[in-house]
């Protein structure tokens, strides 16, 4: 796993310093990389992206090592006197750069990683786990424990009760016959009570750890009956959403964390794709889609969101040599800055897009699959969303 303490390193390094920046699917389950296929697929990926062999042998000989261990996907950086090597929880396609650092790939390879909350609950527990990068990891476990007095609670739960004048059942002593119709509703009411309780307060440290760790989503597992209970109680004013729900099988005190991450894949994936519809159909609404009037907005301060396909690295554009006055273009035929003459030199969007933010104040959508399709044969290949 990639920390942020990694993160902000690897965003600090030298805009001069020379690096390969590899993510290698190295899944010895995937039967692309079974034998020596994994090797002879990262060789001809380094080969393609011009790293010195002194470099590409170093993750060469790692490569097995990589295999062995638990990530399904590696993610490389390598450069003089430094070797890391980061493994994943996740099956990510392969991407091979070398040379000045690409800050932008870490940012696409973590967008691709979802960070998700997830609440297992049922009547007796509530666990609350985080998918971050691939990775479930157990945050915290409450049990119902119930409040009620045990000996009144036990009488209740064995089902019988004090009724005065009515015989036993031995038809001898009185007051210790069959729970009576309101015993069992007052036991079923008092049920209801402690798990509404129970239900309440784990409400409230949901939404406090979530607004701690700055996360939006949430995936709700369980019983369709508890889980639509638990979720009454979630404020129509909740830091967050709940963007799926699913059963196990078995109790949620004892579900493997596996089975959990089997069943939420479809959700991730799903609630991924309605996202980035939703982005396409306000471009299609309030956006601009030229990429000329989109560059030239952009520089007037005028858009707040870019929409890109994919990771960027396969669209072109333009800039002023001189970082100091920036200028960015799509137009072939221009030479030299108009701002100050520089000359200009062909890029690809995901060299500048740290640039881009730290300009303009941007934020950077990534769309996939289908979508990213759609936002190149429609739509141009990129588009902004305006400030006003």
């Amino acid at each position: 796993m990639i920390t942020r303490a990694d993160i902000q390193r690897i965003e600090s390094l030298p805009d001069n310093a020379m690096v390969l920046m590899a993510v290698i699917d190295v899944n010895p389950a995937v039967p692309d990389n079974e034998g020596p296929a994994l090797l002879t697929r990262a060789k001809a990926g380094m080969l393609d992206a011009g790293v010195p062999p002194t470099v590409m042998n170093q993750v060469l000989a790692d490569l097995p090592e990589a295999q062995r261990h638990t990530g399904r996907s590696s993610f490389y950086l390598v450069g003089e006197d430094m070797f890391e090597r980061y493994d994943i929880q996740a099956d990510l396609p392969d991407r091979f750069h070398y040379g000045r650092p690409l800050k932008s790939m870490l940012a696409s390879m973590l967008d691709l990683l979802p960070t998700v909350a997830i609440l297992a609950v049922d009547r007796e527990w509530a666990r609350l786990f985080l998918l971050r990068q691939g990775e479930l990891t157990e945050i915290t476990r409450e049990e119902n424990v119930r409040i009620d007095n045990g000996k009144s609670w036990d009488a209740m739960a064995q089902g019988t009760r004090h009724v005065p004048g009515t015989p036993g059942a031995s038809g001898g002593a009185q007051g210790s016959g069959p729970r009576s119709d309101s015993s069992a509703d007052l036991f079923q009411n008092r049920e209801a009570a402690e798990q509404q309780r129970f239900y309440n307060g784990m409400v409230q440290e949901l939404g406090d750890i979530l607004r701690l760790g700055d996360l939006k989503e949430l995936i709700l597992v369980g019983p369709s009956e508890r889980v639509a209970a638990f979720r009454a109680e979630i404020p129509d004013k909740a830091p967050y959403e709940v963007i799926g729900e699913t059963n196990v099988v078995g109790g949620t005190g004892w579900v493997n964390p596996q089975e959990i991450l089997d069943k939420i894949q479809p959700i991730l994936d799903e609630h991924r794709r309605k996202s980035e519809e939703q982005v396409l159909e306000r471009i299609q609404e309030h956006g601009v889609m030229e990429l000329e009037r989109v560059l030239e907005m952009m520089q007037e301060g005028r858009i707040y969101q870019l929409v890109i396909p994919e990771n960027g690295a396969d669209f072109h554009i333009y800039r002023s040599h001189n970082r100091e006055v920036p200028y960015f273009t799509g137009k072939k035929d221009v030479t030299e800055s108009p701002l100050d003459g520089s000359l200009m030199e062909r890029v690809t969007l995901a060299e500048v897009l740290p640039d881009l933010i730290d300009l303009y104040g941007l934020q950077v959508v990534r769309l996939h699959g289908d979508q990213a399709n759609k936002l190149v044969q429609e739509y141009g290949g990129v588009a902004g969303l305006p400030r006003w």
